[in-house]
């Protein structure tokens, strides 16, 4: 599945204030939650963060990748994030973050297409001037066409 078919202007959000990176997932996970995709927003932020306590998921040049499989979710799910300011992520680079997108899968979905899927987010994010036109976005809707015309 598309990146493009999943990231909705629902799904993006501009300028933040999360204080700490798990600060950040919680306000994630409840906009996600607020989309009514999410069966317990509780046990979903657990999952993320447990995935996270894994292994860092700040791939560097100031992205962070979220993701988890859970039980929470029937479909796959994305939520872009663009804190206000860079911030603090334990990226594998030492850089602090200004995206971050999320993906949660289905925990007995297709693994194939959670795999597909972050290869896409991966590949997106990893061209530079994809994420400078993500910083300069000025609205939700201007990150959703800038993923459709690149992806």
């Amino acid at each position: 599945m598309r990146l493009s078919a999943l990231l909705t202007p629902a799904r993006v959000l501009l300028d933040i204030h999360p204080k700490d990176k798990d600060a950040l997932i919680t306000q994630m996970v409840e906009a996600l939650s607020s989309l009514g995709v999410v069966s317990d927003l509780v046990v979903l932020e657990k999952e993320i963060k447990e995935r996270e306590a894994l292994g860092n998921t700040g791939i560097g040049r100031g992205v962070g990748f979220p993701h988890a499989k859970s039980s929470q979710v029937t479909d796959i799910q994305v939520l872009l994030a663009r804190p206000a300011k860079p911030m603090v992520y334990g990226a594998l680079d030492g850089k602090p973050v200004s995206i971050v997108l999320m993906i949660v899968a289905p925990a007995d979905g297709d693994n194939n297409e959670y795999l597909h899927t972050m290869a896409r987010v991966s590949r997106l994010l990893g061209k530079s001037e994809v994420r400078e036109k993500i910083l300069g976005a000025a609205a939700p809707e201007d990150v959703v066409k800038l993923v459709v015309e690149n992806e």
